[in-house]
């Protein structure tokens, strides 16, 4: 596996790709953001052309599978993973890729058929990026991909320092461009309803849905832009979403992602984070999120979900906390007259502020100890951004977590709990594994609800029924702190 990445043995993974079961195969590709048209064989599989089939993937959504693949455990085939890795890093240093000509990356390269259709020709491929999250794609248009790998190295030192500072991609009229966001994955729902909130008819798969007629959402169905209210299976969650909605099948649930106006977006994120916010603080939250989007995707299929993995979102509300696993709390409405979306003057600050230099994310309370976007993610950003309303260690908490929840939680190693820093990045080690805190608090909160971690610990020790872990502050500690 480790040198047929490295030299990009096209025989190797025919091979390899004939042995997985068809729809295993079609199934990870779809999972991975890839859209797969037709019977899927082994020369599809490796992008080669098929007559009556084709993959293809937006190319963010393909750096972000690979970012993905680099940085995330598995929490089977672990040691499957890091032979990958050690391809990937084989092939930029003494294979196919070693054009690039420096150490720290990662890389792999791909040769097709000429993209123009010229006859003997072939076009060059390849994919680079380092552990910080930071990767670029290029075409070589005529060449192959080993000539693609010398021709970046070129333009590879300004494309790593330029992509440090965030750039908000403007479309017609100044604004970015439509916001996508994945609804209710920690719901996992299998039945969704969708209902027309709006004075007009919208169009769908469905045919025309007429005000405050419903629909139930089917894999593969699409509800044109409208405002629709959402309601879930699990727990009758509703929501309230000015957009358009698609919905496709995820592991026997439901996958929905909506597609917004970044001011709807905005809108929904202000209304969950601070509702009765100051104007001030309101606008700098506001940036931070154009900021934060202008980074890049974080998912395959959509730029942002809706839970503290990307941002706090409700939509045009109504607001709710989950104290447990699929379980919500109604929280306190809008006050009477204020509007669901932020208005026009403040619009316009919030899109000039964010092109200023300042923070990309935010935290609920700083806990007096802001942290580095480094530290929690690797991504190279040491700054930190500093608060002025919170002294040294404020806000401490303290849980104890049940050795049963944690098995049920993180698996294999459950019994084996360190807290670890490597190269300056935040860890917890659950046995041979090495989880960041959003993988950590993801799959606690699964078990045990958003609160069971509310901030990386500093201090972890064994108890008679598991571990009682400290910090302090709340949220993840880095960036804009949101608390009074």
């Amino acid at each position: 596996m480790t040198r047929a990445l490295a030299i990009s043995c096209n025989a190797y993974f025919r091979q390899l790709a004939r042995q997985v079961p068809a729809d295993v195969l079609e199934a990870t590709f779809r999972e991975n953001g890839f859209v797969v048209t037709g019977p899927l064989s082994a020369d599809g599989a490796l992008g080669l052309p098929v007559t009556g089939s084709s993959v293809s993937i937006r190319p963010s959504a393909l750096l972000t599978a690979y970012v993905r693949l680099v940085r995330t455990p598995w929490a089977d085939g672990e040691n499957v993973r890091q032979a990958v890795q050690a391809g990937l890093r084989d092939a930029a240093w003494n294979g196919t890729a070693s054009g690039l000509s420096r150490r720290g990356l990662w890389a792999k390269t791909g040769t097709v058929p000429s993209l123009d259709g010229q006859p003997l020709t072939t076009s060059g491929w390849v994919v680079a990026g380092d552990d910080s999250g930071w990767a670029c794609l290029a075409l070589l248009p005529r060449g192959t991909g080993r000539e693609a790998a010398v021709a970046l190295n070129d333009s590879l030192a300004g494309l790593r320092s330029s992509s440090t500072t965030p750039r908000v991609a403007r479309g017609p009229g100044g604004d970015p461009h439509v916001v996508r966001v994945a609804l209710f994955g920690m719901l996992r729902p299998r039945r969704v309803i969708a209902r027309n909130a709006g004075p007009s008819p919208a169009a769908s798969t469905h045919g025309w849905v007429g005000p405050g007629r419903a629909v139930s959402l089917l894999p593969g169905d699409r509800l044109e832009s409208g405002l629709w209210e959402l309601e879930t299976s699990e727990g009758g969650l509703k929501r309230r979403i000015h957009g358009s909605l698609h919905c496709r099948e995820e592991g026997g649930q439901l996958r929905v992602v909506a597609e917004l106006a970044p001011l709807e977006y905005v809108s929904g994120v202000l209304l969950a984070e601070l509702p009765e916010g100051s104007g001030e603080r309101r606008m700098a939250l506001g940036a931070a999120t154009l900021r934060f989007l202008s980074v890049g995707p974080r998912h395959a299929d959509a730029d942002v979900c809706d839970t503290t993995h990307c941002a706090w979102f409700v939509g045009r509300g109504p607001r709710v906390s989950w104290p447990r696993p699929r379980r919500h709390v109604l929280l306190a409405a809008r006050s009477e007259g204020a509007p669901e979306v932020v208005d026009s003057g403040t619009w316009a600050r919030i899109v000039s502020t964010s092109s200023q230099a300042g923070p990309s994310q935010w935290t609920r309370h700083c806990g007096g100890q802001p942290l580095s976007a480094h530290y929690l993610w690797g991504n190279g950003d040491h700054r930190v951004f500093g608060c002025a309303r919170h002294g040294a260690a404020s806000s401490p908490w303290t849980r104890v977590l049940r050795r049963d929840d944690l098995h049920r939680a993180l698996g294999a190693g459950s019994d084996e709990l360190t807290l670890v820093e490597e190269q300056g990045v935040w860890g917890l080690r659950v046995g041979s594994r090495v989880l960041g805190y959003d993988q950590a608090h993801r799959l606690l909160a699964d078990v045990l609800g958003w609160d069971a971690l509310p901030s990386p610990p500093s201090r972890l020790r064994p108890v008679a029924d598991g571990y009682e872990v400290e910090g302090v502050g709340s949220g993840h500690r880095v960036g804009l702190c949101l608390s009074d």
